[in-house]
């Protein structure tokens, strides 16, 4: 089982995921920065059809409306809450 990163703010707001998450919905950036620092944040990864086409959706498990990020694959959602040290439940 790997370990959680231990993020600073500085450090995760330097991540690929950060810095794309800013980019695309800058309104709900200083929100996901908040779910993305908690030490135990749980997710939900399932398909979707909201946007008009199919993707996977890592949700928070506390809050399942706002999502941390959605991708292509499943696969690619697993290795991004992996990274990000995200608990999948």
């Amino acid at each position: 089982m790997t370990t959680k990163p231990t993020w600073t703010q500085e450090a995760l707001e330097q991540t690929p995921w950060a810095k794309e998450f800013k980019k695309e919905a800058p309104v709900s950036y200083a929100t996901a920065i908040r779910y993305a620092l908690e030490t135990k944040l749980e997710v939900i990864i399932d398909n979707t059809t909201e946007t008009g086409e199919p993707q996977w959706v890592i949700r928070v498990l506390g809050d399942p409306s706002f999502w941390m990020d959605a991708v292509p694959t499943k696969a690619a959602a697993v290795q991004l809450s992996r990274e990000m040290g995200w608990k999948i439940v």
